[in-house]
């Protein structure tokens, strides 16, 4: 008997043992992803306590946190039964940053440089620029099937309850159909998550059009002074850096480290030694576009970065509801977070279905459009090129391909929870599709297969 009370209680001591290592690892984690989550969905995209409870904050173990609102002060608190307090604050202009362990004052306090806004009103303009939409083109039948398509995803039950938040489809440089739904709506921001990844892309483009940056150079990080001083911009871009990295969201790991715990992303991220040789190893990081965000502000000086984005990206080509959240040390956590409504998420595919043009003026060069839409060699099936996912496949069998039964040409900037900026150039089409499913019922594949088989046929 006495042995098996002393079972019993080892047994209840190495339980208790693994419940509080789980409690002080994780609980801290908990606590400011769901903080910064309630901060940017109510104050960013000015949604209610309850649909951010509902939805994003619902699942286990994220709904053991408590995370209130505090509406006068423009701030979000987490906590875990009272305890791994943690902080987001919004800015208005800026988002919503965790504090991760910084001052408050001293994060508000921080200088901010506002972007010349533009002074035209989009509802009276067109698209694509604006949000005049032609509903001659939106009364064909074909387009009315597409609509018809949307809609299913808001009113079936079982798709409903997928989450999805928007979808919108361009085709022929027309927006003809899009749908809301689960308290979202068109002027509704939402968030990227790793689409993020390829609007940084396309500010380092920027940059390397007007000959500022170039493809080849080193350096990219001023501590590195060992072999990593010889990691290019090509490297960081095409996710071949060789650092030690792990990109992993299940629990506290590089990723989750770096965008909720530390006060400065990039700097996390290229603390890491190299694993591989630059350019041998094709390895998916977050923690590299983050770099690449902290690289563009020490080429810019801080003025030019905080408004760059906007003056010279998102408001030429309509983006105008747009919003790029920052860390705590006020580097663009370019890799997650930034906000922005469906439509603007629309003009953002359009422009590179359009090979960078947009309504006749370059905005990025071809040669940019054609560098990050073509696969890095070290790929395995042609699935990635510049910080954009690419449906190319394998070199010697191009049937083997992330999205088996779409067009090869086909790429998209891909988001966790399902978020979707998918170009087919071959049909001429964008689709987007923003939600919550993490468990990834909605099928893209599917979806898009039955917009194609709406449009006109090529002979």
């Amino acid at each position: 008997m006495r042995k098996i009370v002393f079972i019993i209680l080892i047994g209840c001591l190495i339980g208790l043992s693994f419940g509080l290592r789980y409690a002080w690892k994780s609980f801290p984690l908990i606590s400011a992803y769901g903080a910064k989550i309630m901060c940017s969905c109510v104050f960013v995209a000015e949604r209610t306590e309850s649909s951010v409870n509902r939805q994003e904050l619902d699942a286990f173990p994220i709904n053991l946190g408590t995370f209130d609102v505090d509406r006068t002060g423009n701030k979000v608190t987490g906590s875990i039964f009272g305890t791994a307090q943690r902080i987001a604050i919004f800015r208005p202009g800026q988002g919503c940053t965790l504090l991760a362990g910084l001052d408050e004052s001293t994060v508000r306090n921080q200088p901010y440089f506002v972007p010349n806004t533009p002074e035209w009103d989009q509802d009276t303009v067109s698209w694509p620029s604006g949000n005049k939409i032609n509903v001659i083109i939106r009364s064909e039948l074909r387009y009315q099937r597409i609509q018809e398509l949307i809609d299913i995803e808001f009113e079936d039950p079982v798709k409903k309850s997928q989450l999805t938040h928007m979808i919108l489809v361009v085709h022929g440089g027309e927006l003809v159909a899009e749908g809301y739904g689960n308290d979202h709506e068109i002027h509704t921001k939402h968030t990227s998550w790793s689409m993020g990844k390829s609007v940084m892309a396309s500010l380092i483009g920027l940059q390397v059009d007007k000959g500022m940056l170039s493809l080849d150079q080193t350096g990219i990080y001023p501590d590195w002074t060992d072999d990593r001083s010889q990691i290019s911009l090509t490297h960081m871009l095409q996710a071949t850096n060789g650092l030690d990295w792990v990109e992993n969201y299940g629990g506290v790991s590089d990723a989750t480290n770096m965008l909720f715990l530390k006060p400065d992303a990039a700097k996390v991220a290229a603390s890491k030694p190299l694993k591989y040789k630059p350019g041998s190893v094709f390895y998916y990081s977050s923690g590299t576009t983050n770099i690449l965000s902290k690289f563009l502000r020490n080429q810019l000086g801080d003025e030019r970065y905080q408004k760059m984005p906007y003056e010279d990206f998102f408001y030429q080509i309509g983006m105008h509801n747009t919003i790029m959240e920052k860390d705590a040390s006020g580097t663009f956590v370019g890799s997650s977070f930034i906000f922005a409504p469906g439509r603007d998420w629309a003009r953002f595919g359009l422009l590179m279905l359009n090979k960078g043009n947009w309504e006749g003026k370059q905005i990025l060069s071809e040669e940019w459009v054609n560098f990050v839409t073509t696969p890095t060699s070290v790929a395995p099936l042609g699935e990635y090129g510049a910080q954009w996912w690419l449906n190319a496949g394998e070199v010697d069998s191009p049937e083997n391909k992330l999205i088996p039964k779409l067009p090869n040409d086909a790429f998209y900037a891909g988001g966790f929870e399902g978020q979707w900026v998918l170009v087919i150039p071959s049909e001429d089409l964008v689709i987007v599709r923003l939600g919550y499913t993490p468990k990834k019922e909605f099928s893209i594949e599917d979806f898009t297969l039955s917009v194609i088989e709406e449009l006109p046929k090529n002979n």
